[in-house]
């Protein structure tokens, strides 16, 4: 008898819980571009980056030598003092990005009107990198993130200069120790 009435509050539960309701969620994604390696020529790294933004593209088996005019990926950045810069003229500040938005949106509709596409696909270069001072908080990171995904950016990526990569930093003070 107890089983069967465990086994019919489990089924009802388990039917409670389904829904046919898709969930929304609001989802950003912010890739993490990979890191220039010295060792590779500059047109090297350049495919490499190129790759990354637009995983259809192929690497070709030889490079050509020089680097080819690429204004794909737009440049935002995030002062200490919370102006924010497009390709290093100032365009807003985080508790203002309305103007960052309005411009990216207009970038993007000049590239569509002279037809710059990703490479091997009719979809418009909309690349954007954010990088930020690390005194920035992560809710006004998050508040510039927001706004240049509203522009239509895709995709967004996190930029960082050699020394501002994030470490892994392991805090052994807190584990306690078990006797053997």
């Amino acid at each position: 008898m107890n089983s069967k009435f465990i086994l019919i509050v489990l089924c009802c539960l388990l039917l409670s819980c389904s829904t046919n309701q898709p969930i929304e969620q609001n989802v950003i994604v912010v890739k993490v571009p990979p890191i220039y390696d010295e060792k590779l020529s500059q047109e090297e790294n350049y495919y490499r980056f190129q790759h990354f933004l637009f995983p259809q593209l192929e690497i070709p088996n030889s490079i050509p030598k020089g680097l080819p005019n690429d204004d794909s990926l737009f440049s935002i950045s995030v002062e200490e003092d919370g102006e924010l810069k497009l390709n290093s003229y100032e365009i807003g500040s985080i508790s203002e990005t309305k103007p960052l938005t309005e411009q990216l949106e207009t970038f993007f509709q000049e590239r569509e009107r002279l037809g710059v596409y990703e490479t091997g696909s009719w979809k418009i270069v909309k690349a954007v990198g954010i990088q930020t001072a690390p005194s920035i908080k992560y809710g006004d990171f998050i508040k510039v993130v927001e706004a240049v995904k509203q522009s239509g950016a895709d995709p967004i990526v996190l930029l960082f200069d050699d020394d501002a990569r994030p470490k892994l930093i392991i805090d052994n003070s807190t584990i306690r120790k078990t006797k053997q």
